[in-house]
């Protein structure tokens, strides 16, 4: 039997806070459900324990929504380690490994929990830890060596018949395996990932854009693109990036239908005259058409025509592809004036922050019908418009090129990801 263990019974002293901050919402949902939601999505827990404060052991909120089991914690961290070690041992039967989690840290993927449970089978621990960055000195201000030094953080995971021997409640010690008698033989795990922990209000903020940060890396971008098989629905296909594509597709032999602005207007656009212009059933759609207007032309009679391209013609594709009744990628242009309100583009800024919210509203739900929609998130790119949008010339070193636009849309047409904003930049 393997149990995961979320310590959540902290008072948030440093982030001062009415609320605990494992209770705070973190983009809708609560800090502590995205360590519940990691090792259950890890499949590898039999059993599934939060530590938390007396108030809400008492209230058994939590443990009622996530359907999960709650142990009353003590008033130091180590304290709350003991009560569930304490706990297990007196409720459970043939316990192996035990991983243990701090719930302010909501980065870890259900990915890192199956490694620390696979590799104590090698290992008498496996800690989560990651290199020192900054300079490291002591308060004196002699120079100490980071190389011979790591910072610990969790998950720490454990032989169960090992920790309840050891482990002592009263020691100062935060990191449990701290108090290991052998440290010989365990793992200190590096991962090349985010594990940020919500220390201050400021980490909560943080922390939700964190988790909106998707990227792919041009440079890659190419070798893992793959063939598009099937037929493709390209929308913008006369701009600079969709004649590029257009090319990519004659190259690589891909069926497509990129129908010009008079045959197909993205104004008005409705489900029922894409099915009329288009002569199949696609299998990727890809829309890079886009229309744009500086705040000069006054941002109200400019706005329908802006939403209408930018926004509504993606819903359109939306409900268009749910029509289908199979397997669809749906490729989106969006664009990093999304991350900020651009000066002078009020409504292009706008309808692209929208879009970005229908793809994280919508990719969960449009999974479930077999539908892999994501947003590309470019920088400027360089194409005939970009001197026209931003009336004054533009040096190139500060512009994409189109093809390394194209290599991301391809990839995106085959994914099995969904829900991504993912950013593309210069030089990345």
């Amino acid at each position: 039997m393997n149990i995961g263990v979320i310590l959540a019974a902290g008072v948030s002293e440093r982030f001062q806070s009415k609320v605990h901050k494992q209770y705070l919402k973190l983009n809708g949902k609560e800090v502590v459900f995205y360590s519940i939601n990691g090792m259950k999505e890890s499949g590898c827990f039999d059993k599934i324990i939060a530590v938390v404060d007396e108030d809400e052991y008492k209230s058994a909120y939590i443990s009622n929504k996530y359907d999960i089991t709650c142990v009353q914690g003590g008033d130091k961290r180590n304290k709350s380690i003991k009560a569930a070690i304490d706990f297990i041992g007196a409720t459970y039967d043939g316990v192996d490994k035990i991983v243990f989690h701090d719930c302010s840290r909501p980065f870890v993927k259900k990915e890192i929990y199956r490694e620390f449970i696979n590799q104590l089978d090698s290992h008498s621990a496996v800690v989560m830890s990651s290199d020192i960055n900054d300079t490291l000195s002591t308060n004196e201000g002699i120079f100490v060596n980071r190389k011979e030094y790591c910072l610990i953080q969790t998950p720490e995971a454990f032989h169960f018949d090992d920790i309840k021997n050891w482990f002592s409640p009263s020691r100062e010690c935060t990191a449990i395996v701290n108090q290991m008698p052998d440290k010989s033989e365990i793992l200190l795990y590096k991962p090349n990932t985010f594990n940020i922990k919500i220390t201050y209000p400021e980490d909560l903020f943080l922390a939700e854009q964190f988790m909106n940060i998707d990227y792919l890396r041009l440079s890659n971008a190419g070798n893992i693109r793959s063939h598009i098989s099937g037929n493709v629905l390209l929308l913008g296909g006369s701009g600079g990036v969709g004649q590029c594509i257009a090319k990519a597709f004659d190259d690589d032999k891909v069926n497509y239908y990129a129908p010009t602005h008079r045959e197909l207007d993205l104004q008005g656009l409705t489900v029922e005259r894409l099915k009329n212009s288009c002569p199949f059933e696609p299998d990727v759609i890809i829309n890079v058409a886009a229309a744009y207007a500086s705040d000069s032309e006054n941002i109200l009679e400019t706005y329908d025509k802006i939403f209408d391209v930018n926004l509504r013609s993606n819903l359109v594709l939306i409900e268009y592809a749910k029509t289908l009744n199979k397997k669809v990628h749906l490729v989106l242009m969006s664009s990093s004036s999304s991350t900020r309100g651009r000066e002078n583009l009020t409504n292009y800024s706008a309808a692209k922050a929208a879009l970005n919210s229908v793809v994280e509203s919508q990719g969960e739900i449009l999974h479930s019908q077999n539908i892999y929609v994501n947003a590309l998130i470019p920088e400027k790119i360089n194409t005939p418009l970009i001197a026209k949008l931003h009336k004054t010339e533009i040096n190139p070193r500060e512009l994409l090129e189109a093809k390394e636009v194209v290599d991301s849309v391809m990839y995106y047409s085959t994914t099995e990801e969904y829900g991504k904003l993912v950013h593309i930049r210069k030089g990345l």
